[in-house]
């Protein structure tokens, strides 16, 4: 139950966390961003067995949460879109991606974005960058007297364990604080910070970690009667990165616990559901072994789109988007490439992702499904097939594939010790890299620059056909493949 919301003052000097007004200049394009804290109580639940059935074990805890919104300034101005990002915390620093990938498509539409606080371990760092601001947010554990039923230690040695363990807080507090949230945002209660707003659609998106406390959140509590109420929290889904090893326990004290291998993906869900994978994921933790098919069935409504040439992290998400922000530098928490190629993976997968978003508010809007796409070709191992430029086979595809001036791998060498997956590697699955064709390769692929435009225009009209990429951007995509052409000596 949320008790009660306040807005936080916004100055030059007292901001929200990495704020977009920051690196999106929002209020020059019709946008503002305020934040909120939420208070309120939440359920911590239990698992029943291996699979999705969960049950209370302590009621009503109380915490102090936090969120953003970023909309339009003109109420009218707003499409009714509202998309719900559950902010990812894997490295201990709150990271919008979704906001990041699919912001050009919110704010040209007029949709309104939430992104909230989903894990506590990202307060220290909110802590570091404004101590007076964030003080008061608060995910204490009910049951501290209840000792964990493992060592740390040995926990932490563990694959797929994140070390972010810690008894005085309770990660469980989430479930309901997101159930909560979204039932207030459709509600007409005084306390709703969207009251002004209209508010017909309501989404929830996240990223790699984030997307697999979507997975649960479907599997486990969306369809509960209690939570339901009669009627879908959400109307639509959109996951990106999902890392489909990883389940996510119901609380912390679950967190050694053997799930059904089920939970890593989504077994059912009644509205629509798009998830977007890049060639980190694809093949790699178990996603080949746990891959649905498309469906359109009333109880699975389902497309996987598997972006080729790009990695989980790229130059413009992960690094170019912070613009080498002096308050995260402060705090020692600047986003960098650390591998050792001259140039970190920057294919463009915002473009695609900002189509799939497209796709799927206009399947909840009119209940007609977006196409089907191919998926990655991957050998025996999960490991993708590779064309003979380099290049995974198959999947969703661009001009700077089907037309390549480069290689794009998902992988990057790094110096071990620096892996955030794996400690022992000197192999970074996460950030990858690319490598320029020479100039002759070039010419003797395509001729001239003229002839390459032509090429790569009529490729990505087909693509805008297929519904893959938005006529918007197709002036950007092409560009950016002009771009490197010519910096790769194609004249």
């Amino acid at each position: 139950m949320i008790n009660k919301i306040k807005q936080l003052s916004i100055t030059d000097t007292n901001y929200p966390f990495a704020t977009a007004e920051k690196y999106c200049e929002l209020s020059q394009k019709g946008y503002e961003e305020t934040e909120y804290f939420m208070y309120g109580t939440a359920n911590v639940y239990r698992s029943i067995d291996k699979n999705e059935k969960v049950e209370v074990a302590t009621e009503d805890a109380p915490y102090i949460n936090r969120f953003v919104v970023r909309g339009p300034k003109n109420p009218e101005a707003c499409s009714g879109n509202v998309v719900i990002e559950i902010i990812n915390p894997t490295s201990f620093m709150e990271i919008d991606r979704m906001w990041i990938l699919g912001h050009k498509e919110f704010i040209r539409n007029g949709d309104i974005y939430i992104g909230i606080t989903s894990k506590p371990n990202t307060i220290k760092k909110m802590l570091e960058f404004n101590e007076e601001r964030y003080e008061s947010l608060s995910w204490k554990n009910p049951t501290p007297e209840i000792p964990f039923s493992f060592e740390i230690e040995e926990a932490l040695k563990r694959k797929n364990i994140l070390p972010d363990i810690d008894l005085t807080y309770e990660t469980g507090l989430f479930w309901d604080m997101l159930t909560d949230l979204a039932w207030l945002i459709r509600s007409d209660e005084e306390k709703n910070p969207l009251l002004k707003y209209p508010r017909k659609h309501l989404y929830l998106t996240g990223w790699s970690q984030s997307a697999c406390y979507l997975f649960r959140y479907v599997n486990s509590f969306a369809y509960r009667p209690e939570v339901s109420k009669g009627s879908a929290v959400f109307d639509g889904y959109l996951t990106g990165g999902g890392v489909r090893n990883l389940i996510i326990p119901v609380n912390q004290y679950e967190l050694l616990k053997e799930y059904d291998y089920k939970l890593s993906r989504i077994e059912k869900v009644s509205e629509p559901f798009i998830a977007v994978q890049t060639e980190s994921e694809n093949g790699r933790f178990e996603s080949w072994r746990t891959m649905r098919q498309d469906s359109d069935s009333p109880d699975f409504k389902y497309r996987l789109y598997e972006v080729t040439g790009a990695s989980h992290d790229t130059m413009y998400s992960y690094v170019n988007y912070y613009q080498n922000d002096p308050d995260l530098k402060r705090i020692n928490h600047l986003p960098k490439y650390i591998g050792k190629h001259e140039e970190g993976n920057d294919y463009p997968s915002q473009i695609f992702f900002a189509a799939a978003f497209r796709n799927l508010f206009h399947w909840v809007r009119t209940g007609v499904a977006p196409n089907h796409c191919k998926r990655i070709k991957v050998d025996a191992d999960g490991e993708n097939c590779k064309d003979a430029f380099g290049n995974a086979l198959g999947g969703l595809r661009s001009c700077l594939l089907n037309y390549p001036t480069g290689r794009y791998n998902s992988t990057s060498n790094i110096e071990v010790g620096m892996s955030f997956v794996d400690l022992d590697s000197d192999k970074d699955g996460l950030f990858g890299y690319q490598e320029a064709f020479s100039s002759g390769m070039l010419k003797e692929l395509y001729g001239d620059i003229e002839n390459y435009r032509k090429l790569i225009t009529l490729d990505t009209e087909e693509q805008i056909s297929k519904g893959f990429i938005c006529k918007e951007d197709a002036e950007e995509l092409i560009e950016i493949a002009i771009g490197l052409a010519r910096k790769r000596g194609l004249k």
